[in-house]
C-alpha cells in the first residue's frame, strides 16, 4: 500500500495497511474521483449504486464470472458477469477490507484490516465474522487446498482448516512482516516479507523453513507465479523480479513503465499488473510493458482482476471501472 507514490498504497507492511490508502495528495484523490464518474452511461449507472465516491477500492478477486470487491466501509460489491453490472452489500459499518480470495469450493473471504476474516459459502450475501489474535497487523489473505491462510507482521502466518473457526499460529519470531503468500501446487507455497523474506512449504504448510532471502532487502508488494517453477515478485521503484526454480533464485526484469506495480494477476494468458499512476502493465518477451487504456487514472491503481473478458480495476474516489484488453495491448472502457 506518498506524494510520489514510490510506497504502495495497499501492500505495505501488503496494504500499510489499508490506512495508507489516503497517503496521498488531496489533488491526486479529487483526480481519482473525477475518473471514476467517467464512464459508459450503463456503466456509470451501475458503478454508483455498487461504490461511492467516498469510498476506496482496496481489493477485487475474480472466479470466472463472479467479481468481489472490498472497501474500506466495510462493503463487498459483487459482479456476476464479469464486472459488467454489479451489486452492492454493506457487511459492516466498522470493517475495512484489504485483501480478499476465493476457495477451491467456490466460497471467498475478505481479510479485514481489524483482525477479522469474513467468509461467505458462495452466494456472497452472508458474511460471517471470524476473529483471530496473530498477526496483530494482518496484511494478505489466501485460501488453498490447505485452508485459509493469513499473513503480516511478527512474521506471523495463520492457517484455518474450519473457515476461522481456529487458528494455527507459524511464527519465525522475527521483527518484519509476511507481505504476500504464493501456493505454486497443492503441497508447494512461499511466503514473502521485509527485508527479502522468504519461507518456503513443500507439505500444504504443516511446516515451513526459511529461505536464502532475495539480495538487496527485497520488499514484495505482490507474487504471481504462472506454473510450480516460473513466478514474479514486484516491489519498490518499479522493481519486478523473476524466478525459473520456484523461488530460489531471482533476477531482475526490465519494467518500462518505471512504476511501482502493486497487483499481478493474469490476463488472457498473460502475467498483468497495476500501479502508480493509473499504470497498467502486460508482461512481453520477459519485459513488463505499457498497456494503454482510454481515460486514463491519474492516481494509483490498487486492485484489478480478470473478470471474463476484461480486466476491472479499482482505487480510490470509488473507483471501480472495467477495461477492453486488446491484442495490440491497448485497453478500452467497456
Amino acid at each position: 500500500m506518498n506524494i510520489q507514490y514510490s510506497e504502495a498504497p495497499l501492500r505495505l507492511k501488503k496494504s500499510s495497511i489499508g490506512l495508507a490508502l489516503f497517503a496521498m495528495t488531496g489533488t491526486a484523490l479529487l483526480n481519482a474521483c473525477a475518473d471514476s464518474t467517467v464512464q459508459s452511461s450503463s456503466n456509470s449507472a451501475q458503478r454508483a449504486v455498487a461504490v461511492e465516491r467516498y469510498e476506496v477500492v482496496q481489493t477485487l478477486s475474480a472466479n470466472g464470472d463472479t467479481v468481489l470487491g472490498g472497501t474500506q466501509t466495510g462493503v463487498v460489491t459483487v459482479s456476476v458477469d464479469g464486472g459488467n453490472t454489479w451489486s452492492r452489500k454493506q457487511v459492516s459499518t466498522t470493517a475495512s477490507f484489504i485483501d480478499s480470495t476465493f476457495c477451491p469450493d467456490g466460497s471467498a473471504a475478505m481479510l479485514d484490516v481489524y483482525n477479522t476474516v469474513w467468509t461467505s459459502a458462495g452466494d456472497f450475501k452472508d458474511w460471517l465474522p471470524s476473529k483471530f489474535d496473530k498477526p496483530s497487523s494482518p496484511v494478505a489473505i489466501e485460501c488453498h487446498s490447505s485452508g485459509l491462510w493469513v499473513l503480516g507482521s511478527g512474521s506471523n502466518l495463520i492457517n484455518s482448516t474450519d473457515q476461522g473457526k481456529s487458528w494455527r499460529v507459524v511464527s519465525f519470531d522475527e521483527d518484519a512482516q509476511f507481505t504476500a503468500l504464493a501456493f505454486t501446487s497443492d503441497t508447494h507455497g512461499i511466503a514473502f516479507g521485509e527485508f527479502g523474506m522468504l519461507a518456503f512449504t513443500n507439505d500444504a504448510g504443516q511446516s515451513w523453513q526459511r529461505g536464502e532471502p532475495i539480495a538487496g532487502d527485497f520488499y514484495t508488494y505482490d507474487a504471481l507465479f504462472t506454473d510450480p517453477f516460473t513466478g514474479y515478485a514486484s516491489g519498490l521503484a518499479g522493481q519486478v523480479l523473476k524466478t525459473t526454480d520456484g523461488g530460489v533464485t531471482w533476477a531482475r526484469l526490465v519494467n518500462t513503465t518505471e512504476a511501482p506495480l502493486y497487483r499481478l494477476f493474469m490476463h488472457a494468458g498473460f502475467p498483468h499488473g497495476v500501479g502508480a499512476n493509473g499504470t497498467l502493465a502486460k508482461l512481453e518477451a520477459d519485459q513488463w510493458v505499457p498497456v494503454g487504456y482510454e481515460r486514463p487514472v491519474l492516481s494509483y491503481l490498487g486492485a484489478a482482476v480478470s473478470g471474463n473478458q476484461s480486466i476491472v480495476v479499482g482505487g480510490p474516489g470509488g473507483l471501480l471501472r472495467t477495461v477492453q484488453s486488446s491484442n495490440s495491448s491497448q485497453a478500452d472502457p467497456s
